[in-house]
């Protein structure tokens, strides 16, 4: 699955901005109480299919940690849902463009530079 996400014309195709949205992500999941961390060095599309399946796993054991861990990120859970596709892969998307904005936000407002 190849997913184009960006944020205010940033991309996760470049390569310091995928590990600095993995480290967000680990982060985040530390915050949430949650023993899991994704490899930093992960090529993309490794990475997304790492993520799809951490999702589906916690989705399908214990939706409740996904949940919390949806409330931390900063995800809508309205927007779970979708017409378009599965709940898993929404989340996916939601999960990411978050944690992008996240990584953007913090290298604009660090640098005083906007993109």
């Amino acid at each position: 699955m190849s997913l184009d996400i960006s944020y205010q014309g940033v991309s996760l195709v470049e390569e310091d901005i995928l590990q600095k949205v993995i480290e967000q992500l680990n982060k985040d999941l530390m915050l949430s109480g949650l023993e899991y961390e994704f490899a930093i060095d992960s090529e993309k599309n490794a990475f997304i299919r790492a993520l799809l399946h951490w999702i589906e796993t916690t989705l399908s054991e214990n939706e409740d940690v996904l949940f919390n861990f949806l409330y931390r990120v900063d995800v809508d859970q309205n927007c779970i849902y979708s017409k378009d596709a599965l709940p898993q892969e929404n989340l996916l998307r939601l999960i990411l463009n978050r944690e992008l904005q996240k990584v953007v936000l913090k290298r604009q407002y660090s640098s005083g530079t906007s993109y």
